[in-house]
């Protein structure tokens, strides 16, 4: 059970293995540890000693937060990042994702504050209009003054007009200020700042209030009509009519805001002015007015907008941002505002943008579906091909994809299967040749069983043979055939072709000469039983001991005669072989021989000499009813036979073939060697001829010598 919960924690990638993780396990023990025994303090009442280990455990913590955070991060990058779909997928999401994210962003605040912002405009354009209005019906009053009208009833010197006393030849439009106050004093009693067509919000004295000044000349003297409303909860109450709750109060509640720290007071002199102080616990505390209407539809929510009010102090002139205006609205409302100023475009206009939104969402939903189809088409190629080197890796060639698509990862996925088709037929065929090699094996030893193994020298003649084949088994053909004590034959042959089918017919060839050899002594073994002896036995008679020899076999020519007519009926027409065959005598020295179409073998002699064997006929199995003729050549102490394959002499190199006389010369300069070193320094010889290339043939020589 653990090993199996060791495994599983392997396979994902939560069993620590390195020396960070090993570190963060053992830190987290001594973290865990020491909360504990705080844990266990606090118990007992420990407190300063739990105290003291609550840094420790702090830090620890902190780090191990940072090494779980680097641990976390390789994990996800070697695990979770290990497959190409979650690759692709962020890849997608960072391309795709991230940007259409800022931009829903970027959309959602920009609207936003462009909402709030419309909502405060709102607000204050209510504000500035209502200020519009109070200089309109500032300008009425002005101009019945002006006009002598109210003349009887100047202040002297100064009169609050309640508004029931202004001339009705006011319009009624600027009658709307319940609670407006009228002020109509000399200029010089105004404020020394006070400029004709003044409208604002004031301070005066810690209250607000909507106010417009105008100068007029009456004749006697200039009088300043100055206009005044509270900005209360009534007027607040018109203000965010159709709008929302709206809310004014001073900056930095319970704090003294500073409109300006530094201003001139009324004497003239830099210092702290009373009149620019704003305080949130004065008089003035927070108005609010106005209900927030119902929601016209679900999504219908309600957000909060934020600005900040110019306002002018009435006793020195300074303006300054000291008002907060917080509104409160909804979308609807905000878009019934807009739309009246639209006009008869506005439906118009909603139902394009919700066709446009509409038609973006498709848009966005489409490509997201597109990039997930592509997304799953990729990833799926790479899964399977994936499986399918898994399968490879088992040893299970007969796996195939199956190939759905028609891209460049279905071309691969098509590829992949034709290699594995390839691969699977190569490792049949590699079966095959190993079972071939095996049997080739068998035949190359059972090919070494016919040439000779044993030597086969005579008291008077010394012999040696040497086969290299240039593949595993040979065409070259050599034997040594013993007819008695001092009388053996000596064949060497070439098949044409090479491999297997080379080597089949040089075993007919030695199974026939072979079969010609037995049949030849079993007819002397017959001969001597009627005279009453035993071939290879000696026959006394009184002190005389007479020596029987076998008679000598059948001749080198009558041999190949009969081997011509056998290889002619039982092969095919292009199979032929060259064939040398030769009797010696050691009582007489001799050689007889017949050469069908063979290199003529060599007989070097001691002083230099060289005579060539080429008396016999052309090649056996080519030609029925070929005639072969054979001659006999004496050999002498000192005299080396050579007899060999092309495959000594023709191995070729960037100076051209190897040759005969780089044969003879090879032999000359190590004649006084044994045969089997000679032999040896020959196919070295041939070899470095060849160098680094292939042996392009079979290699066979033959070296006999007479004894002295």
């Amino acid at each position: 059970m653990r090993s199996k919960i060791a495994r599983k924690l392997a396979s994902s990638g939560l069993l620590p293995r390195s020396r960070v993780a090993w570190f963060a396990v053992y830190l987290g023990a001594i973290d865990l540890l020491l909360l504990v025994l705080k844990a266990v303090l606090n118990v007992f009442g420990a407190i300063s000693a739990a105290s003291s280990l609550d840094g420790w455990a702090k830090l620890l913590g902190l780090v191990l937060c940072l090494l779980l955070a680097f641990l976390g991060l390789r994990w996800f990058r070697n695990h979770v990042m290990w497959r190409l779909r979650n690759r692709l997928i962020v890849t997608y999401l960072f391309i795709g994702g991230v940007p259409l994210f800022l931009v829903i962003l970027l959309g959602l605040m920009s609207g936003y504050f462009f909402t709030g912002q419309f909502a405060t405009f709102l607000a204050v354009s209510e504000m500035q209009a209502q200020l519009r209005r109070l200089q309109s019906a500032n300008f009425a009053t002005v101009k019945e003054m002006s006009q002598g009208k109210m003349g009887a009833t100047l202040p002297i010197p100064e009169q609050v007009v309640p508004e029931q006393t202004i001339p009705q030849q006011i319009k009624p439009e600027d009658k709307i200020f319940p609670g407006r106050v009228v002020f109509i004093r000399p200029e010089s009693s105004s404020p020394k700042w006070l400029k004709d067509g003044f409208s604002s919000l004031v301070i005066d004295k810690g209250k607000i209030y909507l106010r417009a000044a105008n100068m007029t000349d009456t004749g006697r003297k200039r009088l300043a009509v100055i206009s005044s409303v509270a900005l209360d909860k009534q007027l607040l109450a018109r203000i965010a009519d159709d709008l929302g709750p709206v809310t004014i109060s001073p900056v930095g509640k319970n704090a003294t805001v500073t409109i300006s720290p530094m201003g001139r007071n009324g004497r003239g002199n830099d210092e702290p002015n009373p009149h620019l102080l704003v305080k949130g616990n004065s008089s003035q505390e927070s108005i609010s007015a106005g209900t927030l209407p119902s929601p016209k539809f679900r999504w219908d929510g309600s957000f909060d907008s934020y600005a900040q009010i110019r306002t002018t102090d009435w006793e020195t002139g300074e303006t300054a941002e000291n008002l907060e205006v917080v509104t409160t609205a909804r979308i609807s409302t905000l878009y019934s505002r807009l739309s009246v100023a639209v006009g008869r475009w506005a439906d118009v206009i909603s139902v394009l943008l919700a066709a446009f939104g509409i038609l973006f969402a498709l848009i966005v939903l489409v490509a997201l579906l597109i990039g997930l189809r592509l997304t799953r088409t990729i990833t799926l190629s790479v899964a399977n091909l994936y499986e399918a080197t898994q399968h490879i890796n088992r040893g299970d060639f007969s796996h195939r994809i199956k190939v759905k698509e028609q891209d460049q990862l279905a071309t691969l996925q098509v590829a992949f299967n034709s290699m594995t088709e390839s691969v699977e037929r190569l490792i049949v065929e590699q079966k095959e040749k190993e079972r071939l090699q095996s049997e080739l094996a068998i035949a190359q030893e059972v090919q070494a069983l016919l040439f000779p193994t044993a030597l086969s020298s005579t008291a008077t003649l010394e012999l040696h043979g040497v086969c290299r084949p240039a593949r595993i088994v040979s065409g070259d053909y050599y034997d040594f055939l013993s007819y008695g004590s001092e009388q053996i034959g000596v064949a060497l042959g070439d098949i044409s072709g090479k491999g297997i089918s080379a080597a089949l017919l040089m075993a007919t060839i030695h199974s026939a000469v072979r079969a010609y050899e037995q049949e030849q002594l079993v007819s002397l073994e017959g001969a001597t039983s009627a005279a009453g002896v035993t071939s290879g036995h000696r026959l006394e008679s009184g002190s005389a001991r007479l020596a029987v020899r076998p008679m000598p076999p059948q001749s080198p020519a009558q041999v190949l005669w009969l081997l011509n007519r056998q290889l002619y009926k039982s092969t095919p027409a292009e199979k032929y072989a060259t064939l040398f065959l030769s009797f010696y005598d050691g009582h007489r020295r001799q050689m007889t021989y017949s050469n069908a179409g063979h290199l003529p073998p060599l007989i070097l002699g001691e002083d230099g000499s060289i005579h060539r064997l080429a008396e016999g006929g052309t090649v056996i199995g080519l030609f029925d009813g070929a005639e072969y003729r054979e001659a006999t050549v004496d050999l002498r102490p000192g005299d080396i036979f050579v007899a060999y394959s092309d495959g000594i002499t023709e191995p070729e190199n960037e100076f051209g073939e190897f040759g005969e006389d780089h044969l003879i010369e090879t032999i000359e300069s190590y004649r006084h060697l044994s045969l089997e070193r000679i032999s040896e320094y020959v196919i070295a010889a041939v070899q470095d001829w060849i160098g680094s290339r292939e042996q392009p043939d079979d290699i066979t020589l033959v070296l006999a010598r007479p004894r002295g």
